[in-house]
């Protein structure tokens, strides 16, 4: 009768205690790694929350010097917006043919969409949008917050108008003074725009 196949050496207990250890000093590692990344962020987020609370405070025209709407400018062409397709009509105002964009885009009015689109939209992206000026100072406690609860990022807290300058206006590089600028161009925009038009700007052109 044949001898049956070796099933390989056994871990001897302090072989198994060793893997143990090892793999709780990486877990922990992991978890210390989020802590600071979290504790990083939720800084980030109070500076800049301090900020904006700043210029309600006597440092107005400081913060609001940082930033100008004349210095709105669409960003490169991608998916966040880019070139529309053109229409060809005849001199009785028929249409006459398309020519197509690098992307197949064609921009429509508020009142063009269902009403339930903006609804939904509102409801995902940006639940108090009808209530705050640009910045969604609770929404950004409430994310940095969770953010730290769960030791990584799981809840951003911009705006869908903090979104719209992010991707249509200014860089997308990830830096503090690109969201101290964001912000900034988010308040100044609520202030000179209807809610309507930057919702509608906001479907339109975020991917």
């Amino acid at each position: 009768m044949n001898p049956p196949p070796p099933r390989g050496r056994r871990r001897r207990p302090d072989e198994l205690d060793e893997v143990i250890r090892r793999a709780q000093k990486r877990r922990l590692r992991v978890q210390r790694k989020r802590r600071r990344h979290a504790a990083l962020l939720a800084g980030a987020i109070v500076v800049i929350v301090g900020g904006v609370v700043a210029a309600g405070f006597g440092g107005a025209a400081a913060f609001e010097a940082s930033c100008s709407l004349s210095d709105l400018r669409p960003v490169s062409t991608g998916p966040q917006g880019g070139p529309a397709n053109s229409f060809v009509y005849a001199a009785n105002g028929s249409l006459l043919g398309s020519i197509p964009a690098d992307k197949n885009r064609q921009p429509v009015a508020l009142s063009e969409v269902s009403p339930w689109m903006p609804k939904a939209t509102v409801a995902i992206e940006d639940k108090r949008f009808y209530k705050h000026g640009g910045v969604d100072y609770k929404g950004i406690v409430r994310a940095a917050v969770k953010d730290l609860r769960a030791g990584k990022v799981v809840q951003g807290g911009s705006t869908i108008t903090q979104q719209l300058v992010r991707n249509l206006y200014i860089s997308r590089q990830r830096t503090f003074k690109r969201k101290i600028k964001e912000a900034c161009l988010a308040i100044k925009l609520a202030r000179n725009k209807s809610k309507d038009w930057i919702l509608g700007s906001y479907m339109n052109a975020v991917y």
